[in-house]
């Protein structure tokens, strides 16, 4: 009997997939203290971390860029290059089960950005601690955004760095410093502000979801209409 050539597993898809399993069960494991309102922001955050490593996961094993898209109504948005070689420009929604988990928290949301300089400087790393110590924080608030801010993760699982700050209805915040040459987060207290003095950012109507909904409709016909000429 002849021998069956049997696939071999590389070493780094073994860790991707032990990685992805890892991500996962923070999605999938129950979260006892939801429940409690002052748990909600410390989940988000938890949550978000989980989140952008699990699009750096999935960016490098699927070879193709991934983003997490910042709405401008404090919300996230999960999307995927729809072909990285014939629709590289073009991102579609990603549907996965893991991508439509709630990520904030209810009354949680993001309230501000600041993109940072990408490469090793400014950035030190102290006693495992991530620090950017020639830049004061200069955060812009979510909804003055014109093109929605977002974290775009390459194929070498690489994305932009960048401050978020996460707030909830108490005034309570947390600032999120992501680290994209490694995936890493850093999460600290942010300044508190009174219950009165909370704005939280105006949500979407539903004129402009549905625009943006049939604009991506058009763009995923256009992509296989495209496709299909190329590879003709």
């Amino acid at each position: 009997m002849r021998p069956r050539n049997l696939r071999a597993f590389s070493l780094l898809e073994l860790i991707l997939v032990i990685a992805l399993i890892g991500v996962l069960a923070v999605f999938a494991w129950p979260d006892f203290t939801g429940g409690a309102r002052a748990e909600r922001l410390i989940e988000s955050a938890r949550r978000f971390e989980a989140l952008v490593a699990m699009c750096r996961a999935e960016a490098m094993n699927e070879a193709r860029r991934y983003r997490i898209v910042l709405v401008r109504d404090g919300s996230l948005r999960v999307k995927a290059q729809r072909d990285p070689l014939y629709a590289a420009a073009d991102y579609e929604t990603v549907r996965s089960g893991w991508s439509q988990t709630e990520i904030l928290q209810d009354e949680v949301w993001v309230e501000s950005v600041q993109s940072l300089p990408e490469g090793p400087p400014p950035i030190r790393i102290v006693d495992e601690k991530l620090e950017f110590p020639q830049l004061e924080p200069d955060l812009t608030p979510i909804s003055e955004f014109d093109t929605p801010p977002a974290l775009d993760f390459s194929p070498d699982g690489a994305c932009n760095s960048m401050r978020i700050v996460l707030r909830d209805v108490r005034g309570r915040a947390l600032l999120l410093t992501v680290d994209g040459r490694f995936g890493r987060i850093q999460t600290e207290e942010w300044d508190a502000l009174e219950p009165g003095e909370v704005r939280r950012p105006k949500p979407i109507d539903e004129q402009e979801k549905s625009a943006e909904l049939e604009a991506e409709k058009k763009a995923a016909e256009s992509a296989r209409k495209e496709l299909s000429r190329r590879r003709s």
